[in-house]
């Protein structure tokens, strides 16, 4: 291998590394899918070098590690509402509630103020929503503490998925090669 070839791996490997880095701050941070950001770093990597410096067993590995990310995320909140005794109707207007919250909010704001609005639009929508339907505050409180309960434990497992996709990376790259 010729200096500039060992060069040009050394910064794509360090560019990869940085981006995925970023992408796994991005999966506790919800503005952009951070652990979309890791797999396509890892896409980069391929794309830059070859494939066969990765490998499609470890691209595979990775790909999958995203998607089952992606599933434990959206999944979450939603489960742990409902096992706190949150309805579907709650989550759904919890959901748009959320959303709509967080869109204003950035656009008048920073993005990190819309993601808290919808944070807190989504907190507020299950609240009032499971109130209206129970009549009781601690039983609304209970629903929406679930949420909270499910959404923590979705962005742990994401930020589990999105290590775990970057130790992949980092064993293939340099010591399985």
């Amino acid at each position: 291998m010729t200096e500039i070839e060992l060069l040009t791996e050394s910064i794509v490997i360090w560019l990869a590394l940085s981006v995925m880095v970023i992408g796994l701050i991005f999966t506790v941070i919800p503005p952009l899918p951070g652990i979309i950001i890791i797999w396509a770093a890892a896409i980069g990597y391929g794309l830059m070098l070859g494939w066969e410096q990765l490998g499609w067993l470890t691209f595979s590995f990775l790909t999958l590690l995203m998607i089952l990310g992606l599933i434990a995320d959206l999944a979450g909140g939603q489960m742990g509402a409902k096992m706190g005794g949150a309805s579907c109707w709650a989550i759904g207007v919890g959901t748009v509630v959320g959303f709509g919250a967080g869109i204003i909010f950035s656009l008048f704001g920073t993005p990190v103020v819309g993601c808290l609005a919808g944070v807190a639009g989504t907190l507020a929508g299950i609240l009032l929503v499971e109130r209206a339907r129970y009549g009781d505050w601690r039983m609304a409180i209970g629903a929406t503490k679930g949420y909270v309960a499910g959404t923590t434990a979705g962005i742990i497992a994401k930020l589990l998925a999105g290590g775990l996709m970057i130790g992949v990376f980092l064993l293939r790259v340099f010591w399985l090669t």
